[in-house]
């Protein structure tokens, strides 16, 4: 870290490249954990972190300590950003099905959205993955590390369970 400091390049670029590496792993962590989906993100979000030690190199006291940090500061606003568009994301989703839902097949979107956030975080993740990301049982399966048949005895056991909560 000195030798960065004091304008040795080499020094920096092998810094750089261990932050890299260090932010790539923690994040791809959080993706096999299933927390961030998609691999896109684990890149956006090294690539923040390894913008952020560029932006404040030079005041940075202990490395170890800024990493841990901002990798976990970083993590928790992605999250938090991504759950916040996703909830947009819904509303959008149902502001175009609109007329849809003035015809004689109507329902509460309001109430199923209710009864849905009620629900086991493992039955509300099947329900969202298969509506609104539109993925095929087998995906699901793969992602929760299940058979097919057992997420689509999930998925129609709580369906079931939404329409008697609607009763």
């Amino acid at each position: 870290m000195l030798k960065s400091k004091n304008g040795d390049s080499a020094a920096f670029s092998i810094l750089s490249k261990n932050i890299r590496e260090i932010g790539y792993s923690y994040f791809l962590s959080k993706h096999r954990s299933k927390r961030i989906i998609n691999l896109d993100d684990v890149d956006d979000l090294t690539n923040n972190v390894y913008l952020s030690f560029a932006e404040q190199f030079e005041k940075i006291d202990s490395i170890e300590n800024w990493l841990r940090r901002v990798l976990f500061l970083t993590f928790v606003k992605w999250y938090k950003q991504s759950k916040l568009k996703h909830t947009s994301e819904i509303s959008e989703y149902i502001a175009a099905d609109n007329d849809y839902l003035k015809t004689e097949n109507s329902f509460d979107v309001n109430a199923i959205l209710e009864i849905v956030d009620t629900l086991s975080k493992e039955k509300q993740d099947i329900i969202k993955l298969r509506f609104w990301e539109e993925l095929k049982f087998s995906e699901i399966a793969e992602r929760f590390g299940k058979s097919e048949d057992a997420v689509k005895k999930i998925f129609y056991r709580t369906i079931e369970e939404i329409k008697k909560l609607l009763d």
